[in-house]
């Protein structure tokens, strides 16, 4: 799915997030290593769940995927992978990736002679990342983006297409209010998707596209989030500045490393 919401411009981008976490990675273990210790960032996991934030949105929209995988989401789905054994550190290691102190019973805990700063070596390096407090990127968009979606579900348009596609939907013999019921349909949690999953799926995408339920669902976010645009320039505007920054920092310290 090809939509782009007004909101995405001010939420960093996958590769953006991925560079933040290699940065902090670095600067954790930088720290780390100053009580002597080595830290070594756990790897990334696989790539499961959508693509992207505008995948499964709406829910389904791939006819190929429905006639093939149903509801599910094939080599990404996380029901397929066996989860990792968590392998957390433990003692000093601990104390100085954290700031908490455990079984070492002191609430500013030493390691190798040396105070741990609040937070650990994990609260330096996001202060390091994103400010002196470590915070200093305002969550506003990321509650934009929540609150768009489920805002517009009760939008009097919205509406009228989940009518439409529900009526659609019965049609074909299955009996839903909204395409958010069919593909949460309890009958479909399993391993696998059934044949049953499947045919409910390819009628839900091709329901959509009668209905143009996607196009309307999103002019209706697009609008909303347009005029909370408008109302929060400066806020947002301070966001971006923020989030600038927070990269910029996150690009020098991977650039380091690297040379």
């Amino acid at each position: 799915m090809n939509l782009v919401l007004p909101v995405e411009r001010y939420l960093f981008s996958t590769a953006d997030l991925e560079e933040l976490q290699a940065a902090q990675g670095i600067l954790v273990a930088r720290c780390m290593k100053g009580f002597g210790l080595t830290y070594k960032a756990p790897p990334p996991g696989p790539g499961l769940g959508p693509r992207s934030r505008m995948d499964r949105r709406y829910g389904l929209t791939d006819a190929k995927m429905a006639a093939s995988s149903g509801y599910h989401l094939a080599d990404r789905d996380p029901r397929g992978v066996k989860p990792a054994t968590p392998n957390p550190p433990d003692g000093e290691a601990r104390a100085a990736l954290t700031g908490e102190s455990g079984t070492l019973g002191k609430s500013s805990p030493l390691v190798n002679g040396k105070t741990v700063a609040p937070g650990g070596c994990s609260g330096v390096a996001e202060k390091a990342i994103f400010g002196k407090d470590g915070s200093e990127i305002d969550d506003f968009p990321q509650d934009l983006n929540a609150r768009s979606f489920f805002v517009t579900k009760s939008d009097p348009e919205v509406q009228r297409v989940f009518k439409a596609w529900s009526d659609c939907m019965s049609g074909n013999g299955f009996s839903y209010p909204d395409p958010l019921a069919a593909i949460d349909d309890k009958r479909f949690r399993g391993a696998t998707p059934s044949p049953a999953e499947i045919k409910v799926a390819t009628a839900d995408v091709a329901c959509k596209a009668r209905t143009n339920l996607v196009g309307v669902w999103f002019s209706a976010e697009t609008e909303f989030e347009k005029g909370v645009i408008r109302q929060s320039a400066s806020r947002l505007n301070g966001v971006l500045d923020g989030e600038r920054k927070a990269l910029d920092v996150a690009s020098e310290v991977v650039r380091g490393a690297e040379g």
